[in-house]
């Protein structure tokens, strides 16, 4: 019996006893069990593989884990030689394995395959030869190529989760299901916790997942790749326990196989699915980087090599990665920076006209030493690197040392390595050249057709065609030369500015004694901030040190609002009520009477009219106190600092503008400067206009404009004046006939019944003094009782400044960052079906959730232009739609170059090279 196939020898049979043998031998060979049998594997080379597993990988019985990786790992780099390294370098082409029995061979050492999974117990036994031979090209783990080993795929953008951008993975990834164990959580509901085999990397380990895990994983996938492979699904037949658990098994594993190698055709990984593997792909990328560098590096040259010298610093970057290990571990060193090896070298042509042109071209610098500067690497273990870390360009040189002789080679002005000039000395005899000479042939192949198509339009026959070619070849070279003429003029007049900025600086600084660099103003800052934290007072000057402050930068530049400045002294009562203005953070002025200071009885002292109080603007926003700006400081912290402020007490404020061209006067600028002023002008005043909302009727709102935020008014707003209302919330209801019923003088004019500015002009006695002119008595409209007329007073005084917060708090805003762009028309449905298109536009914002996250779709707010009455009154219905419309033109031309000023600043380029966004205004630090 051999194989299940039953075996008769030629002889005959004779005998009965012979004849009961042979048919014990053919029962038996029909039911014996071949599943180990090694006859299914139909290739020779597999069946041997199957059957000497280390010997296929050259390996021992007593090899380590790592011995049996490190024996795959060089049968891959010998497979990768002619595609990625020279050939020959590595080992001869007879002495390479076969790389599929190799691969089963490891696989079988380390007990990979898994057989079918029991739809009852939910457990899996390791698979016989029989279930391998059948389901091996099925298998993702067989389908591993040599190239998959190498740590070549880079990361895709991850949100919300801390990555290594210059770590790498490899494609050599593969998944398998080992059962489920069942369990119940807090409210009695089953569910279900699948065993996944991960298998990454020629390592392997067992993690444990739900299924919601897996929907998690989905959902988060969805904002980081355009089309995922497979679809999960929920279903509630699995919270009754008759679910398909095997087919939910294998579905859960395709997907993670296929999202993976899905990517790994693309040249990228997801940070986000390895995590949830388990995968340390830091730790992994660089244990690999060390193993492969040990096979690739080498002391001598290759026979039809050359020499390719790296920059010494990346090198040391790159050392301390790959040696790094525990809590001593170090982040890649990114891209090869070789162009700190290189320098421009001008070089002057003459032309045929007798015009000299300058032009630079890369060549190695002088005096560079070996070790010190750089080292030089075999082509193998360089174009390693390269692939996995990339940058570059690429130096080559027959011998280690990089010599002047270098500089008199042949050089190139463009490069195909990044986009960088670079320059080819020496090409090696073997892979390095067939590159370079396949990149040449592409470049000269698409300069040919480019000057062939150029060529073919014209006629050579005509008369005057070469004079015009080489007249316009001439123009050509003259404009470059007067380009590069003016950018160098540039290049050196910025060069003087900054350097004559920062003398001035540094002897300024040498001068005051300060120390230079935004790091001693912080340390400066934390000093100051640590003393007035231990004393209980504010912060103060340190010996010989300034006083540090914090201040926000603005991001738009607006008109000349009105500051002015209040002081006020010892002795002199300070009380000015102070709100905050939440949407832009700012601190405003929101009550000046003070019922202590103003309020005097009938009977009491009268109060002399020489003691005037300062004057304060009503809605002012604080700028600064005693020069500290208040800009970035909180509203606590600006009532704290007030608190804590000794006399004099110096306040810089900024008051409402009150005069200001109106939205349909702005046609009459034609210079586009001078009307941008004037428009900004209108915004730090208020702009009137409607604002639009789905669910709602319009609102008559305003824009308001400050040096960091555009705010608006999301709901209608009145000042408060009803005196009946307000005399039963204090408690006076029996004053609320008498006040209806009141006739007299007030302000020149006849009045009946009592308003709230009377009540705000009305004390026990009148006299000027404080924050204003009291004309009126308490006594003069009916309010007799003494105890009544102080509770009117204070009440009255509460009644401003609630008014005041209350027209605040209807005020929304967001900084000029977060606006997108502008549009004209009607592009939202929250505008209502009366407003006309010419008159509508929209702001489109950047939009948060309730956690203050960006989200991808915008806030849009729809606005349309109004005029108010007394500007209609007297034009016709086509006058009015005309002029609405070029306000709407001016409003969305204004607010576009709005955004374009603030978008100047809203990008930077970042301390890793990158450009970033900026989503609050600049904080600095600065001195007073």
């Amino acid at each position: 019996v051999s194989g299940g196939a039953v075996v008769i020898g030629r002889a005959p049979l004779k005998g009965r006893a012979e004849k009961r043998s042979a048919a014990v031998s053919v029962m038996l060979s029909l039911f014996a069990d071949d599943s180990n049998d090694l006859s299914h594997f139909k290739d020779e080379e597999m069946r041997f593989a199957a059957q000497f597993t280390r010997s296929q990988i050259g390996c021992f019985k007593e090899s380590k884990s790592w011995d049996i990786r490190d024996a795959l790992r060089l049968i891959a780099m010998r497979h990768l030689q002619g595609t990625l390294f020279n050939k020959n370098t590595l080992c001869k082409l007879p002495e390479m394995k076969e790389w599929k029995p190799s691969l089963l061979a490891f696989h079988l050492i380390n007990e990979d395959f898994w057989g079918p999974m029991d739809p009852l117990l939910g457990t899996v036994a390791p698979a016989t030869r029989k279930q391998i031979a059948h389901t091996m090209d099925s298998l993702w783990m067989m389908r591993t190529q040599p190239e998959d080993v190498l740590m070549k795929l880079r990361p895709i953008p991850t949100f919300e989760m801390d990555y290594c951008e210059e770590a790498r993975a490899c494609r050599m990834l593969s998944v398998a299901p080992l059962g489920w164990e069942t369990g119940v959580d807090l409210i009695g509901t089953p569910f279900q916790s699948y065993r996944i085999q991960v298998c990454y990397c020629m390592r392997k380990w067992t993690i444990t997942k739900r299924f919601s895990d897996f929907i998690q994983l989905q959902k988060e996938m969805y904002a980081e790749v355009d089309l995922l492979p497979n679809i999960l699904r929920k279903d509630m037949m699995f919270k009754f326990q008759i679910g398909d658990k095997v087919a939910r098994a294998k579905g859960l594993v395709l997907f993670v196989e296929k999202m993976h190698h899905s990517l790994a055709a693309r040249g990228m990984y997801s940070p986000r699915l390895m995590a949830f593997l388990g995968v340390d792909v830091l730790r992994i990328h660089l244990e690999e980087e060390g193993r492969v560098a040990k096979i690739l590096d080498s002391v001598n040259l290759n026979i039809g090599s050359v020499w390719h010298p790296v920059d010494e610093v990346w090198l040391r970057k790159w050392r301390k990665f790959v040696m790094g290990r525990g809590a001593r571990r170090y982040m890649p060193p990114g891209k090869i920076t070789n162009l700190r090896l290189m320098e421009e070298v001008p070089l002057t042509i003459s032309t045929r006209s007798g015009v000299d042109v300058t032009y630079t071209k890369w060549m190695p610098k002088k005096g560079m030493v070996l070790g010190k500067d750089y080292r030089s690497l075999n082509y193998n273990m360089f174009a390693y690197l390269k692939c996995v870390h990339g940058g570059g360009p690429w130096i080559s040189s027959k011998d280690k040392e990089i010599d002047d002789k270098l500089r008199e080679m042949p050089l190139i002005s463009k490069s195909e390595f990044g986009g960088v000039a670079g320059f080819r000395c020496v090409v090696g005899t073997g892979l390095e050249a067939i590159i370079r000479l396949q990149s040449f042939m592409r470049m000269a192949m698409c300069l040919i057709k480019k000057m062939k198509n150029h060529t073919d339009k014209l006629s050579h026959e005509a008369e005057g065609v070469r004079e015009v070619l080489y007249r316009y070849k001439e123009k050509c070279i003259e404009d470059d030369t007067h380009a590069y003429i003016r950018k160098e003029e540039e290049r050196r007049a910025m060069g003087y500015l900054e350097a004559a900025s920062n003398f001035t600086q540094k002897t300024w600084r040498a001068k005051k004694q300060i120390a230079v660099g935004g790091k001693a103003l912080e340390a400066i800052k934390e000093a100051q901030e640590i003393f007035a934290e231990a004393s209980g007072t504010l912060e103060q000057p340190a010996d010989a040190s300034p006083l540090v402050v914090e201040d926000v930068e603005n991001i738009v530049a607006i008109p000349s609002t009105e500051e002015y400045t209040v002081t006020f002294h010892e002795g002199m009562p300070f009380s000015v009520g102070l709100g905050e203005y939440a949407a832009t953070g700012e601190t405003v002025v929101t009550q000046l009477r003070d019922d202590g200071r103003d309020f005097v009885a009938k009977l009491g002292a009268d109060k002399k009219e020489t003691q005037k109080m300062p004057l304060i603007v009503m809605k002012s926003v604080l700028v600064a106190i005693n020069d500290c700006p208040t800009k970035a400081l909180s509203f606590q912290q600006v009532k704290d600092r007030v608190a804590k402020t000794p006399f004099p007490i110096s306040l810089v404020l900024r008051k409402p503008l009150e005069e200001t061209h109106q939205l349909h006067q702005l046609k009459v600028f034609e210079a586009e400067d001078i009307k941008l002023q004037a428009f900004k002008r209108l915004l730090v005043h208020g702009m009137p206009i409607k604002l639009h909302s789905k669910k709602k009727t319009p609102v008559k709102s305003t824009i308001w404009l400050t040096t960091t935020h555009l705010a608006w008014r999301t709901e209608d707003y009145s000042p408060d004046t009803d005196v009946a209302k307000f005399l039963k919330s204090c408690q006076l209801s029996h004053l609320v006939k008498k006040f209806k019923r009141w006739e007299g003088m007030h302000s020149g004019e006849a009045v009946t019944g009592v308003t709230r500015s009377m009540l705000e002009a009305a004390n026990g006695k009148k006299y000027s003094g404080a924050v204003q002119d009291y004309t009126l008595t308490y006594e003069d409209i009916g309010c007799t009782v003494a105890s009544e007329c102080q509770k009117l007073f204070a009440e009255t005084t509460a009644w401003g400044q609630a008014d005041v917060l209350k027209d605040f708090h209807t005020r929304d805003a967001q900084n000029l960052f977060d606006i997108k762009f502008v549009r004209e028309g009607k592009l939202s449905p929250g505008f209502q079906s009366k407003a006309k298109e010419n008159h509508c536009f929209t702001v489109h914002l950047q939009a948060f959730d309730k956690k203050g996250n960006e989200v991808a779709k915008s806030r849009v707010l729809e606005f349309e232009v109004d005029l108010s009455e007394d500007d209609a009154e007297g034009k016709s219905a086509a006058e009015l739609s005309a002029l609405k419309m070029e306000m709407r033109d001016v409003v969305v031309w204004g607010l576009t170059r709005i955004v374009a000023e603030a978008r100047s600043s809203k990008y930077f380029l970042g301390e890793d090279g990158r450009t970033h966004r900026r989503k609050a205004p600049v904080r600095r630090l600065r001195i007073i």
